[in-house]
């Protein structure tokens, strides 16, 4: 008993000090997957080409839209239901490329139409990768 108790304790030890490291992707290496043309910036053409791809892989039942559950914690429930047209608790494609939109340019400080590294690394720059990287969300 006492051993079993041991071990469940140091499982769950190694899965906590663990999850940081799976949990964090750089920002430059965000920066180097979402950069298609290699100016070391992402444009908004890149975000949503990026965002497209998540939309389709996030969209497990295949139905067009994206849920809470399978948006997991990218997108608040407020966010999903003032986002979308029909004003239900789900995201269309064209929803989420919306947001996309609205996080990219709450991120681009300087108003250039791009976002460079210490954007990306920003909060906002966080709020917009969210909807572009499949990653462990914390």
């Amino acid at each position: 008993m006492r051993t079993r108790l041991g071990f469940l304790l140091l499982s769950a030890g190694l899965v906590i000090a663990a999850s940081p490291l799976c949990a964090r992707i750089s920002s430059a290496a965000i920066l180097h997957m979402l950069d298609t043309d290699n100016d070391a910036s992402v444009d908004n053409a890149e975000a949503r080409k990026a965002a497209i791809t998540l939309f389709d892989r996030l969209d497990t039942d295949n139905d067009g839209t994206l849920d809470a559950n399978e948006l997991r914690g990218r997108v608040s429930e407020q966010e999903i239901v003032a986002g979308n047209q029909q004003h239900n608790k789900t995201l269309t494609k064209d929803d989420y490329l919306a947001l996309v939109d609205e996080r990219f340019k709450a991120a681009d400080a300087n108003h250039d139409g791009k976002l460079d590294i210490q954007e990306l690394s920003s909060l906002s720059g966080d709020a917009v990768v969210k909807l572009l990287v499949l990653r462990i969300v914390v």
